[in-house]
């Protein structure tokens, strides 16, 4: 259980940022708490479903694509205050109209962070 209040784990998430993708489909969480350090990310849920780190990139601010997989105590991936990374999951797009999602960075400051979010994609 994290020690952040659901309700502010929730603005981590862009709102209207799910959408499919030619490869996928995508989404965007960005740091408007604290600064932190990701070393790791839980699979991703979508509607119960989960997606495993293998089809997992994150898009840096700076542009540079990274595999999830790779984000670890070794190779932390520091989330300063404002910054947004787009999570990319290659595999089937997602059928149109609303969805439930669990996005979980694990992270050096405070564990795991279950991110819950709502969003359709049109």
């Amino acid at each position: 259980m994290s020690s952040v209040p659901a309700f502010l784990l929730k603005k981590l998430y862009v709102k209207g940022s799910l959408k499919n993708t030619a490869t996928g489909f995508e989404l965007a969480i960005q740091n408007n708490l604290a600064p932190g350090t990701i070393v790791g990310l839980a699979p991703l849920r979508i509607d119960g479903a989960e997606f495993p780190l293998a089809q997992t990139t994150v898009l840096l601010p700076d542009g540079k694509k990274l595999a999830m997989g790779d984000v670890s105590n070794q190779q932390p991936l520091r989330f300063n205050v404002g910054d947004r990374v787009t999570i990319q999951v290659e595999g089937q797009p997602l059928p149109a109209g609303p969805h439930k999602i669990i996005v979980s960075p694990k992270t050096k400051e405070a564990g795991t962070l279950p991110i819950p979010a709502d969003d359709t994609i049109t």
